[in-house]
């Protein structure tokens, strides 16, 4: 190959590159993008975070990443057209730009809190503590530990319920830091980390135990939460009845079917079917659900809203800036 093919071969080679360029970075392929994302977020609503992560797959991020690169590819385009045009009195061009810049803000902000954000429920039974980490979570710091003291159902006066209150009592380093009632709309914030009430039931302890009595398996379920045994074998505790001789209603399904089903009082053995073994609920507490949430893209997305709010309206005024401070004189 001659100097002359070399060239020839780089000169298609940019202008190629140019066009893949050109295409990604053009206002169409945005929006596409956006259109993806829309579609993106609406099956993360339908689809089950437990069968499918959608807004923290790498699919999702991707598309996150992509939108900000090609909106601020974009935007420059037009910065620097603004700038040789010599636009700097009308607020119509400028205002767009900010629209454009906003979207590239709120994209970076969703895509940092996606990353380096969290969430999850748990459930924390009265007088139990949930310690909050490092290990579990990225970017806590200092650990801090959550104690439920109490839990209370508040009614109205026709016997619906008006609120669920969990008393939670915040430690560090062993110190009592304070105590706080969190409530649907109450959170409680501490460290950046947001602790939300989401739900509330009974914490069963569950056994499954041998023909002789030894415990076998052993989980805390909620109500209508199952512990899966060896095969194909599921203990479900249905529903807890309270009173003075308190009992659990439970079903146990194999194959997919419904094997066996009763009713067990606290403390008690039953056996399961004629083939297994022996299920026995020891105890029974009620529990808090707690929705832990951290989003430190959140300053980033405010923010960007802001600007879309402020070139949206200085995209739509179509005088001049200066005609607007000689009317004012």
């Amino acid at each position: 190959m001659n100097e002359q093919d070399v060239i020839i071969q780089q000169t298609t080679y940019r202008k190629k590159l140019s066009q893949i360029l050109h295409i990604l970075t053009s206002m169409k392929t945005a929006m596409a993008l956006l259109m993806l994302l829309a579609v993106a977020a609406m099956l993360g609503t339908v689809i089950s975070p437990q069968s499918y992560d959608i807004y923290h797959s790498i699919g999702f991020r991707l598309l996150l990443t992509l939108i900000c690169g090609s909106t601020f590819i974009c935007s420059m385009k037009q910065l620097a057209a603004l700038c040789l045009l010599n636009t700097w009195r009308q607020l119509v061009p400028w205002g767009t730009l900010a629209v454009h810049m906003a979207i590239v803000v709120i994209g970076l902000g969703a895509l940092y809190g996606n990353v380096y954000g969290f969430s999850e429920e748990i459930h924390l039974s009265v007088g139990k503590n949930y310690e909050i980490n490092e290990e579990k979570y990225r970017g806590i710091g200092e650990p801090f530990t959550l104690h439920l003291e109490n839990f209370e159902t508040q009614y109205y006066a026709d016997g619906t319920v008006s609120d669920w209150i969990s008393h939670i009592r915040v430690e560090q380093n062993g110190q009592n830091e304070f105590t706080q009632e969190v409530k649907v709309n109450h959170p409680l914030i501490y460290q950046g980390v947001s602790i939300y009430q989401s739900s509330f039931g009974m914490a069963i302890q569950t056994q499954y135990l041998d023909a002789a009595g030894n415990v076998l398996q052993e989980a805390s379920l909620g109500e209508g939460r199952g512990m899966v045994l060896e095969g194909d074998t599921v203990i479900l505790p249905v529903r807890y009845i309270g009173g003075m001789n308190p009992q659990i209603m439970y079903i146990v399904y194999k194959g997919g079917r419904e094997y066996d089903w009763g009713a067990a009082p606290l403390g008690s053995s039953r056996f399961i079917g004629s083939q297994m073994g022996m299920v026995k609920f020891t105890e029974a507490q009620p529990f808090s659900g707690l929705l832990i949430k951290r989003d430190p893209g959140i300053p980033l997305v405010w923010s960007g809203f802001l600007l879309l709010a402020v070139g949206f309206f200085a995209s739509l005024y179509k005088k001049q800036f200066w005609s607007i401070i000689k009317k004012d004189r």
